[in-house]
């Protein structure tokens, strides 16, 4: 039950953005192994579209997919489809933000929070401040 930052050589846009490999075995019996994305959704891009804010004030974007267990776990990442958890939030700073998500990450370290779907309510009710992208489904 461990986590670890995956910075890659070249960042993909000039946005703040963080990916963490989370490994949780005890989270389901199928794969062992989750990526985490957030995003910033502040930083205008030129030539790219402005993101799709769910709720007026939000300013990150947390994803959540299990990994795909025939595939390794190094990046680039096989994801299986779709998110297991996913939220828009505010947070006062790009710093603030993975603050928030680093929080998340040690409590499934922990054991007391699962990045399994069948958890969701545990995971919303730590986003009642922001806007779920799951449940009818805008992720």
């Amino acid at each position: 039950m461990t986590f670890r930052e995956h910075i890659p050589a070249a960042p993909a846009t000039g946005a703040f953005n963080k990916t963490w490999i989370v490994e949780a075995a005890w989270a389901h019996p199928l794969w062992d192994c989750y990526v985490v994305f957030l995003y910033d959704l502040t930083t205008d891009l030129p030539g790219q579209q402005a993101p799709t804010l769910y709720k007026e004030g939000m300013t990150h974007e947390l994803l959540v997919f299990a990994l795909d267990p025939a595939h390794p776990v190094e990046p680039p990442v096989h994801r299986l489809e779709p998110a297991n958890h996913g939220y828009q939030f505010k947070a006062e700073s790009d710093e603030a933000a993975e603050s928030r998500v680093v929080e998340l990450l040690e409590a499934i370290s922990a054991g007391t929070l699962s990045p399994d779907t069948d958890f969701r309510a545990m995971w919303d009710s730590r986003f009642v401040d922001g806007v779920t992208l799951l449940k009818g489904g805008v992720a």
